[in-house]
């Protein structure tokens, strides 16, 4: 467990990231000062309990969650490859704490509830239109208060798309994160996206 969002945020960053990222999926590394950001604000609050994490990827929400003491974690992600690279990591930082499951977010019903889950869905751009509601919809159905990234044009369509779910949405953070490149198409050595991290807590 870690004594500051500082700490934590530099064991976020040392986390392993996509070997093949696949475009088709927007994989990305989750941005570390938004992940710890998240999960720290989630620990201040005692919400560090029952913990999911949706289109997990590598693993850096349920790492990160694990180990601020989280007392069960369930990284879900719809790559085989990405869950193995989680799994791994786990294993290596004696984070027991953690189960895996090979799934779709957006078709995923557990039969149970959270108390919080974390999620960075894709924007929407290789994916389908729509993914990201489609998480954001499943991330409601299992958890109490849902912490998740979106890109900040798009505050406004999310808070509303929230409030249709059953949720209401406060922005925890606005940020500029660097991409590096990663895909053919990518031009440009530095690429900055605004996004927002948002919590959204499920109305009573």
């Amino acid at each position: 467990m870690f004594e500051s969002k500082k700490e934590l945020e530099l064991f976020v960053e040392k986390l392993p990231v996509f070997k093949r990222p696949k475009l088709r999926l927007e994989q990305y590394p989750t941005d570390a000062p938004l992940v710890a950001a998240a999960v720290w604000d989630a620990y201040m609050r005692g919400l560090l309990t029952e913990v999911l994490d949706l289109g997990c990827g590598t693993g850096r929400f349920s790492l990160a969650a694990a180990a601020m003491g989280a007392r069960r974690v369930l990284c879900i992600d719809i790559d085989p490859e990405a869950i193995q690279i989680a799994k791994e990591a786990a294993e290596d930082l004696g984070l027991g704490a953690v189960d895996f499951l090979v799934a779709d977010a957006t078709r995923l019903w557990l039969g149970r509830s959270f108390a919080v889950v974390f999620q960075n869905p894709p924007f929407g751009i290789w994916s389908g239109r729509g993914s990201d509601i489609a998480f954001l919809q499943t991330a409601l159905r299992h958890g109490e208060v849902v912490y998740t990234i979106h890109k900040l044009p798009t505050l406004n369509y999310v808070s509303a798309k929230a409030e249709e779910l059953g949720g209401v949405l406060k922005v925890l953070e606005r940020a500029v994160i660097t991409i590096k490149p990663m895909y053919r198409h990518h031009r440009k050595r530095l690429h900055k996206v605004e996004v927002f991290l948002a919590v959204v807590r499920r109305k009573a």
